[in-house]
């Protein structure tokens, strides 16, 4: 692994938009538009709601708890929603965070204060290890749910579907029509845990960067401290003053930054939390009444899932609040 920042961040993000482009939407790319795989993502998704809803019609007087399940899988479908909308409508703002996040990365990194290159590359490996932690929430999630449902359906000879639509026109009492409705959830649930980690990526990747943006606030304010400390010649007063100078231009991009986040991702972590919190309470009333065995992997999605925008709405908040206390410190210094 290079010891570089920038090559350590650029080797993330060439992760981040190889997943985006699974799904079709590498919302990066300042000339993004709907391809083949976009339209067939969109059109799973709106496959799934129609049929849900036709199945829940068959099936709501003979099984209402098919109903609350469905219910309970349908919260992540809403965010899937909520997450292509924002990337869409989105686009510029991204690509351009985007570039301006990698001219960062270059342009600190060949700063002379070592601090500067280990506060970047102690970013890169928040946003690794946060990135591999949501990856395998998703993966556990959605793996299990199909090898639960599936071994439970090869050992007991009866049937236990992966999600809760059936295909018009086939009949799921049947055995060809049974696998042949498994097979195509085993799709939804693989391509909707790929959609749905790729809107998580990008809200982490521009929210894990407070970090960065603080810390070189702080690096920029020690600097003009050492500075204020030996102020008996001119040229050092001038220094000095253009540092603060330096520091202000630095606080403004920062706060700049924050509110361009805040202006893509608050109605969206609001909708991710909001449906995670009541998806959890459908799901755990669905695993107490009924034998929906595929509940539990997903319960362990919805959990993490939830805290996860808990904690980076936290992180974000403390970095806000560190870069103040900062720019406080520094206008003490003039």
């Amino acid at each position: 692994m290079s010891t570089r920042a920038s090559d350590n961040f650029n080797e993330i993000m060439r992760f981040v938009r190889f997943i985006t482009s699974c799904v079709g939407f590498d919302v990066y790319d300042p000339n993004f538009h709907f391809s083949a795989v976009t339209i067939t993502v969109v059109a799973l998704i709106s496959m799934y709601f129609i049929f849900t809803i036709l199945t829940i019609a068959k099936e709501f007087h003979g099984n209402w708890m098919f109903m609350i399940q469905a219910s309970a899988m349908s919260g992540s479908v809403v965010q899937a929603c909520a997450k292509i909308y924002m990337g869409v409508s989105s686009v510029e703002t991204v690509s351009k965070l985007y570039v301006q996040l990698n001219q960062n990365y270059t342009h600190f990194e060949k700063e002379e204060d070592a601090r500067y290159s280990m506060a970047l590359l102690r970013s890169c490996h928040k946003l690794r290890r946060f990135l591999v932690l949501v990856g395998i929430s998703y993966m556990v999630g959605a793996l299990g749910m199909i090898i639960v449902a599936v071994l439970a359906s090869i050992l007991t000879g009866k049937l236990y579907l992966i999600m809760h639509f059936h295909l018009p026109g086939i009949d799921v009492n049947t055995e060809w029509g049974a696998w042949a409705t498994q097979a195509l959830h085993c799709v939804c649930i693989i391509l909707g845990g790929l959609g749905l980690y790729t809107g998580d990526m990008i809200i982490i990747v521009y929210l894990m960067q407070s970090f960065v943006y603080a810390d070189i606030l702080q690096l920029k304010v020690d600097h003009l401290n050492a500075l204020s400390e030996n102020q008996d010649s001119t040229e050092k007063q001038l220094e000095a003053s253009a540092q603060l100078i330096n520091i202000a231009k630095w606080h403004q991009t920062y706060t700049r930054f924050i509110d361009q986040c805040n202006d893509m991702f608050s109605v969206l972590v609001s909708v991710q939390v909001t449906t995670s919190a009541v998806c959890i309470v459908i799901t755990i009333f669905s695993l107490l009444t009924s034998d929906w065995i595929g509940g539990y992997c997903y319960f362990c999605v919805l959990v993490p899932n939830m805290y996860l925008y808990c904690i980076l709405g936290t992180i974000l908040e403390n970095c806000v609040c560190l870069s103040q206390r900062v720019a406080d410190k520094a206008m003490q210094c003039i």
